[in-house]
């Protein structure tokens, strides 16, 4: 082991080395025995002792030692080559250069690979009867207005169909939730969000809307239609070596809210979309696919809020669901239950 008067040696250490000195001396350890594949003594034995004996850090030792001990395993079983791990090593280079604020091809990979859904299913447990979750995708905003249900989303001319939302959010007992918000954002009938307008001047087919004291809201939009993710970086060219597409079917986001309930963010999807099963961030679960009606009949739609001439597409889109939340302590129940099972 290294004393610190051989670690400010400067035949033995360079001057980058020495400067940091000023500030920390790292830790040192002998080396006491060599490994090698195939003994009883691997590098993973290695590496795994190496981070027991200097870590501080519990939770950083147990996800570490965890990752060290599927990525070794993943190489044994595949019997990875040099030229494999150099295509890999390029291909995580290239995705962190390509990503921007807008486009994070680290997170696009973590959902194509269902990674960003586990991770979801794992932090947001859901007991039986319960709306489905989901992550909230790249084109979330914060500033949706704050509007009363029964509003309208959609600003004069935005492309697409005419469509009327009608929700409520209860609780596990059928009963309606107070105070409840929902935030709400979608694409519009071209596929694009908003966002991806240049011309950009506020917030269009989003909004948080304030549900009734009974736990039911609605709301007068645009039906929206499917889209691509991202597909020309390396996340795209994955897709394509995998045999798969980048489209998503048309889905509507939604981040459900009330004291005391866990929150909710999730996606619905109308069953006449494509794409459904083939969801590229697997995002679509058949609990959270709904069928939508059609309404012709003028009276009825000026029921549900449209003015005279407002109608697009000369229908209405009725689109309705039943937000199931379960309560904070119900979760967290759920959590222990799991994390007991993980022990046996």
């Amino acid at each position: 082991m290294a004393s610190v008067q051989q670690m400010k040696n400067p035949l033995l250490v360079g001057r980058a080395i020495r400067a940091q000195l000023e500030h920390e001396v790292p830790k040192d350890l002998p080396l006491e025995r060599d490994f090698r594949e195939d003994s009883h003594y691997t590098i993973t034995d290695h590496v795994q002792g190496l981070h027991r004996s200097l870590s501080k850090d519990p939770r950083t030792l147990d996800l570490v030692t965890s990752l060290v001990s599927h990525l070794h395993a993943f190489a044994r079983e595949t019997q990875l080559t040099h030229a494999e791990w150099t295509k890999a090593v390029k291909f995580l280079t290239r995705a962190g250069k390509e990503s921007t604020d807008y486009k994070n091809e680290f997170v696009l990979l973590s959902d194509c690979l269902g990674f960003s859904a586990l991770v979801d299913e794992i932090n947001h447990p859901k007991p039986s009867g319960c709306t489905d979750g989901c992550e909230p995708g790249p084109f979330y905003t914060d500033d949706a207005p704050v509007v009363p249900s029964g509003s309208s989303l959609a600003k004069t001319n935005t492309q697409g169909e005419s469509m009327c939302f009608l929700g409520t959010i209860k609780n596990l007992k059928g009963e309606g939730i107070k105070d409840a918000t929902v935030d709400v954002w979608q694409a519009d009938g071209d596929g694009l969000y908003d966002i991806q307008y240049p011309d950009r001047e506020e917030p269009n087919d989003r909004g948080k809307i304030l549900a009734n004291p009974d736990g039911t809201f609605s709301y007068r939009g645009i039906l929206p239609t499917a889209y691509p993710i991202p597909s020309d970086g390396p996340t795209g060219d994955l897709l394509k070596a995998l045999g798969r597409h980048a489209h998503r079917a048309s889905h509507i986001h939604f981040t459900v809210k009330a004291p005391g309930y866990d929150d909710l963010t999730s996606a619905l999807y109308p069953s006449h979309s494509p794409f459904l099963g083939t969801d590229p961030v697997f995002a679509t679960k058949k609990s959270l696919i709904c069928q939508l009606t059609e309404e012709h009949d003028p009276k009825r739609c000026a029921d549900m809020g449209f003015k005279e001439g407002e109608v697009q597409g000369g229908r209405v889109w009725v689109w309705k669901y039943d937000f199931v939340l379960p309560t904070v302590e119900q979760v967290e129940e759920l959590k222990k239950e799991r994390a007991g099972k993980s022990r046996l």
